[in-house]
Protein backbone atom coordinates (compact mmCIF):
# COMPACT_ATOMS: atom_id res chain seq x y z
CA UNK A 1 0.00 0.00 0.00
CA UNK A 2 1.38 3.41 -0.90
CA UNK A 3 1.50 6.37 1.48
CA UNK A 4 -1.41 7.97 -0.40
CA UNK A 5 -3.67 4.94 -0.06
CA UNK A 6 -5.71 3.93 2.94
CA UNK A 7 -7.61 0.76 3.60
CA UNK A 8 -11.38 0.57 3.37
CA UNK A 9 -13.08 -0.34 6.63
CA UNK A 10 -13.34 -3.96 5.58
CA UNK A 11 -9.49 -3.95 5.71
CA UNK A 12 -9.27 -5.97 2.51
CA UNK A 13 -8.77 -3.56 -0.34
CA UNK A 14 -6.89 -0.31 -0.75
CA UNK A 15 -9.08 2.65 -1.56
CA UNK A 16 -10.25 6.08 -0.61
CA UNK A 17 -12.21 4.94 2.48
CA UNK A 18 -10.66 6.45 5.60
CA UNK A 19 -8.70 4.28 7.96
CA UNK A 20 -6.69 6.95 9.74
CA UNK A 21 -3.97 5.88 12.07
CA UNK A 22 -1.24 7.66 13.95
CA UNK A 23 -0.31 4.41 15.61
CA UNK A 24 0.35 2.42 12.44
CA UNK A 25 1.19 5.39 10.20
CA UNK A 26 -1.77 5.09 7.84
CA UNK A 27 -3.09 8.65 8.21
CA UNK A 28 -3.13 10.95 5.25
CA UNK A 29 -2.03 14.48 6.12
CA UNK A 30 -5.61 15.70 5.74
CA UNK A 31 -6.99 12.96 8.02
CA UNK A 32 -4.37 13.65 10.66
CA UNK A 33 -5.10 17.37 10.51
CA UNK A 34 -8.86 16.81 10.84
CA UNK A 35 -8.47 14.48 13.82
CA UNK A 36 -6.05 16.86 15.51
CA UNK A 37 -8.35 19.84 14.96
CA UNK A 38 -11.32 17.91 16.42
CA UNK A 39 -9.17 17.24 19.48
CA UNK A 40 -8.37 20.94 19.85
CA UNK A 41 -11.96 22.00 19.26
CA UNK A 42 -13.45 19.65 21.82
CA UNK A 43 -10.77 20.62 24.32
CA UNK A 44 -12.15 24.17 24.12
CA UNK A 45 -15.54 22.68 25.04
CA UNK A 46 -14.04 21.23 28.21
CA UNK A 47 -13.40 17.69 27.02
CA UNK A 48 -9.96 16.09 26.91
CA UNK A 49 -8.13 16.41 23.60
CA UNK A 50 -8.03 12.60 23.34
CA UNK A 51 -11.83 12.55 23.40
CA UNK A 52 -12.02 15.01 20.53
CA UNK A 53 -9.39 13.11 18.57
CA UNK A 54 -11.37 9.90 19.01
CA UNK A 55 -14.52 11.64 17.81
CA UNK A 56 -12.70 12.94 14.73
CA UNK A 57 -11.36 9.45 14.05
CA UNK A 58 -14.82 7.88 14.42
CA UNK A 59 -16.36 10.51 12.11
CA UNK A 60 -13.95 9.33 9.40
CA UNK A 61 -14.86 5.68 9.85
CA UNK A 62 -17.39 3.96 7.60
CA UNK A 63 -18.40 1.33 10.16
CA UNK A 64 -18.25 0.75 13.92
CA UNK A 65 -14.84 0.02 15.44
CA UNK A 66 -13.73 -1.74 18.64
CA UNK A 67 -11.27 -0.51 21.28
CA UNK A 68 -8.48 -2.86 20.14
CA UNK A 69 -8.63 -1.41 16.63
CA UNK A 70 -8.75 2.15 17.97
CA UNK A 71 -5.72 1.44 20.16
CA UNK A 72 -3.74 0.02 17.25
CA UNK A 73 -4.69 2.72 14.76
CA UNK A 74 -4.53 5.76 17.03
CA UNK A 75 -1.51 4.62 19.01
CA UNK A 76 -3.16 5.53 22.32
CA UNK A 77 -3.75 3.52 25.48
CA UNK A 78 -6.84 1.34 25.50
CA UNK A 79 -7.84 2.65 28.94
CA UNK A 80 -7.75 6.27 27.73
CA UNK A 81 -9.72 5.45 24.61
CA UNK A 82 -12.29 3.59 26.69
CA UNK A 83 -12.79 6.68 28.87
CA UNK A 84 -12.97 8.89 25.75
CA UNK A 85 -15.55 6.60 24.14
CA UNK A 86 -17.71 6.70 27.29
CA UNK A 87 -17.46 10.51 27.38
CA UNK A 88 -18.59 10.71 23.75
CA UNK A 89 -21.39 8.29 24.50
CA UNK A 90 -22.51 10.43 27.46
CA UNK A 91 -22.69 13.42 25.08
CA UNK A 92 -24.63 11.15 22.67
CA UNK A 93 -22.04 11.78 19.98
CA UNK A 94 -21.30 8.07 19.57
CA UNK A 95 -23.33 4.93 19.97
CA UNK A 96 -22.17 1.53 21.04
CA UNK A 97 -23.12 -1.81 19.60
CA UNK A 98 -22.08 -5.44 19.88
CA UNK A 99 -21.51 -8.03 17.21
CA UNK A 100 -23.68 -11.16 17.26
CA UNK A 101 -21.93 -13.84 19.31
CA UNK A 102 -19.32 -11.44 20.69
CA UNK A 103 -18.95 -9.47 23.89
CA UNK A 104 -16.71 -6.98 22.11
CA UNK A 105 -18.13 -3.44 22.04
CA UNK A 106 -17.98 -1.37 18.86
CA UNK A 107 -18.39 2.40 18.67
CA UNK A 108 -19.52 4.62 15.82
CA UNK A 109 -20.02 8.35 15.49
CA UNK A 110 -23.53 9.70 15.31
CA UNK A 111 -22.85 11.97 12.40
CA UNK A 112 -26.15 13.55 11.50
CA UNK A 113 -25.99 17.31 11.87
CA UNK A 114 -29.41 17.69 13.40
CA UNK A 115 -28.45 15.23 16.11
CA UNK A 116 -25.32 17.20 16.97
CA UNK A 117 -27.31 20.44 17.12
CA UNK A 118 -29.96 18.89 19.33
CA UNK A 119 -27.31 17.50 21.68
CA UNK A 120 -25.85 20.99 21.96
CA UNK A 121 -29.36 22.36 22.49
CA UNK A 122 -29.91 20.01 25.42
CA UNK A 123 -26.82 21.48 27.08
CA UNK A 124 -27.93 25.03 26.27
CA UNK A 125 -31.41 24.32 27.64
CA UNK A 126 -29.88 23.13 30.93
CA UNK A 127 -27.67 26.24 30.99
CA UNK A 128 -30.75 28.42 30.44
CA UNK A 129 -32.62 26.65 33.25
CA UNK A 130 -29.69 27.26 35.57
CA UNK A 131 -29.58 30.95 34.62
CA UNK A 132 -33.33 31.21 35.23
CA UNK A 133 -32.95 29.61 38.66
CA UNK A 134 -30.52 32.38 39.62
CA UNK A 135 -32.88 35.24 38.73
CA UNK A 136 -35.02 35.04 41.91
CA UNK A 137 -31.97 35.03 44.19
CA UNK A 138 -30.05 37.78 42.38
CA UNK A 139 -30.26 41.43 43.39
CA UNK A 140 -29.89 44.67 41.49
CA UNK A 141 -28.02 44.61 38.18
CA UNK A 142 -27.21 40.92 38.59
CA UNK A 143 -30.91 40.05 38.27
CA UNK A 144 -31.21 41.93 34.97
CA UNK A 145 -27.98 40.42 33.67
CA UNK A 146 -29.19 36.88 34.46
CA UNK A 147 -32.60 37.54 32.90
CA UNK A 148 -30.97 38.96 29.77
CA UNK A 149 -28.59 35.99 29.41
CA UNK A 150 -31.42 33.52 30.02
CA UNK A 151 -33.48 35.25 27.33
CA UNK A 152 -30.59 35.13 24.87
CA UNK A 153 -29.92 31.44 25.39
CA UNK A 154 -33.61 30.58 25.36
CA UNK A 155 -33.86 32.32 21.97
CA UNK A 156 -30.80 30.38 20.78
CA UNK A 157 -32.43 27.07 21.75
CA UNK A 158 -35.73 28.00 20.08
CA UNK A 159 -34.05 29.14 16.85
CA UNK A 160 -31.88 26.02 16.69
CA UNK A 161 -34.92 23.79 17.12
CA UNK A 162 -36.68 25.72 14.34
CA UNK A 163 -33.59 25.41 12.12
CA UNK A 164 -33.46 21.64 12.63
CA UNK A 165 -37.21 21.23 12.01
CA UNK A 166 -36.98 23.30 8.80
CA UNK A 167 -33.92 21.35 7.61
CA UNK A 168 -35.64 18.01 8.29
CA UNK A 169 -38.75 19.15 6.40
CA UNK A 170 -36.63 20.17 3.38
CA UNK A 171 -34.67 16.91 3.53
CA UNK A 172 -37.87 14.84 3.74
CA UNK A 173 -39.44 16.79 0.85
CA UNK A 174 -36.35 16.13 -1.30
CA UNK A 175 -36.45 12.35 -0.63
Amino acid sequence: MTADETMNDDDSTPGPGPLPSTGSGEFSAAEASFISEMGSLMERWGLPQATGRLFGYLLLRNKPVDLDTMTRELGQAKSGLSVAARQLEAWTLVRRSTRPGSRRIDYEAVGDLQHLLLVNNAHMRKFTETLNSGIPVARGEARGRLASLAGLFNGYVEQTEKLVADWEARRDAAS
